[in-house]
């Protein structure tokens, strides 16, 4: 079985307790948990659940679902930067820094960068144990955020193959402006 951090989850309980009422009827009954017991930002926990979650939060929000789970992501890449804000900025050509940040959250899976230009990159989510669109959708914003993060403008983000519908792997193309 497939997880994830507390620390991911953390952020969509909040605001899931924020609005409990509406939240206690969109969340399934397995994950009703949620809304009173303490998570712990070090212990595992379902990645269903995490899905779950992100889909409760989406759909509490005025607008499109798949865009609010993708401005989430950037959300995520942003508060990230505020705890790793030199590792995400110094490295973003390494596979140690944006792209190592998966492992800290999930139990399975390597979200890996592979540079074809200087104005553009490959990223892959490989051997992940739960895939689903709402993770791809997530994993978009915080990639599209990560970029930012690190002064690449315009970045523009294509997904070329979709593990939740079937592929080996989840794959994006990036691409964005050049630098002056």
């Amino acid at each position: 079985m497939a997880n994830a951090k507390g620390a991911a989850l953390i952020g969509l309980v909040k605001f899931l307790r924020k609005n409990r009422d509406a939240a206690a009827e969109l969340l399934p009954a397995a994950q009703q948990h949620y809304l009173e017991q303490d998570i712990r930002l070090s212990s595992w926990y379902p990645e269903e659940d995490f899905v779950a979650l992100i889909r409760a939060c989406a759909n509490l929000v005025p607008g499109d679902s798949d865009a609010a789970i993708e401005h989430m992501g950037i959300a995520g890449a942003h508060a990230h930067a505020e705890v790793y804000g030199d590792l995400l900025r110094r490295s973003v050509k390494s596979n140690s820094s944006v792209f190592a940040l998966w492992s800290s959250q999930h139990d399975t899976g390597e979200l890996r960068g592979i540079w074809e230009s200087p104005t553009s990159a490959r990223v892959e989510l490989v051997d992940f144990a739960a895939p689903a669109r709402e993770i791809c959708l997530l994993a978009l914003g915080y990639l599209r955020g990560g970029f930012q993060l690190n002064g690449f403008e315009d970045v523009s983000i294509e997904k070329r193959a979709c593990a939740a519908l079937g592929a080996d792997r989840c794959l994006w193309r990036v691409t964005w402006k050049p630098r002056d």
